[in-house]
């Protein structure tokens, strides 16, 4: 496919901006940037809450919103946006996640977990089987589908091992869009697509990894999905792209966990490049609707 104007626009805006520079950052200058951009929370737009019901509600510090369209179907979307596991959604997740509820007459859960370096990812799962236990009351777990993008796709993978070790029931399906599977980040083919990604990078990644490991050490599966047991887990379906630092990693998960893995790859195209409103992410898009529905 030629790259369209559109995708031209967005990688000179983000190279022109810098818009990846925050990962390349480091100790004392990361966390006051960090601090800076989680007190910048993108809300559900009035465009959205004209198309949709909006609500929201507490779960432990968690805001929590649940996204309906004017007529719901029996299924719901959990959704996890990404951000690195320390930035707070964004206009974009909320375009997007828009875009799946309206398509697809289905619901959406949208937890705005808790994020690093002041939580790690025993408060996050603590949050998440909290309201997945409620959603399982109210729906059949066959009719809930978890999606999650970058490090919201990390997120969605290890609650499916969270779930096994809880005795909880496993959803429909995972879908894991440009999932961030290994955080110890030391696969070298991971270098010379780094070097091309516009949009993240890893120096910053790895400082914050440890903040949200915890106890847990960085192969432990519930922090890098990659060294996990997903024997029993849901269907998964991963969308990644050849541009993208996190694909080499991706493409070793899908391929160890083949049996119930559907893995979509794509040419060159940008970190969660399904969320941009580009044609390059339409046929990923059409795709997860399909899912959805």
């Amino acid at each position: 496919m030629k790259t369209s104007t559109q995708l031209k626009l967005i990688k000179t805006i983000a190279k022109i901006g810098k818009i990846n520079k925050m990962w390349y950052l480091q100790g004392p200058k990361l966390q006051t940037t960090i601090t800076k951009k989680q007190a910048k929370i993108a809300y559900p737009s009035k465009k959205l809450q004209t198309a949709c019901s909006v609500t929201s509600h507490q779960v432990n510090t968690s805001q929590v919103y649940e996204i309906a369209p004017k007529s719901a179907s029996n299924n719901l979307i959990i959704y996890l946006a990404g951000g690195g596991f320390v930035l707070p959604i964004s206009s974009l997740h909320w375009d997007f996640i828009q875009l799946l509820v309206t398509k697809t007459n289905t619901k959406a859960i949208v937890p705005l977990y808790p994020l690093a370096p002041a939580h790690n990812v025993d408060a996050v799962m603590a949050t998440l089987t909290t309201i997945y236990q409620q959603a399982v009351q109210d729906y059949n777990p066959n009719t809930i589908t978890i999606i999650g993008d970058s490090a919201g796709g990390n997120i969605a993978l290890a609650f499916s091992l969270h779930l096994q070790t809880n005795g909880l029931p496993q959803p429909k399906q995972i879908i894991a869009i440009s999932p961030a599977v290994d955080l110890t980040f030391t696969n070298p083919d991971i270098a010379p697509i780094e070097e091309k990604d516009y949009i993240v990078g890893t120096p910053a990644l790895k400082e914050i990894s440890e903040w949200y490991r915890g106890t847990h050490t960085l192969t432990d599966g519930i922090i890098s999905p990659l060294y996990g047991d997903f024997t029993h887990s849901a269907p998964i379906i991963i969308f990644s792209s050849t541009g993208d630092l996190t694909n080499p990693d991706t493409k070793r998960f899908a391929a160890k966990n083949k049996a119930i893995t559907t893995y979509y790859e794509y040419p060159d195209y940008p970190h969660i490049f399904p969320l941009y409103p580009i044609p390059e992410g339409e046929d990923a898009r059409q795709k997860l609707i399909a899912l959805i529905i």
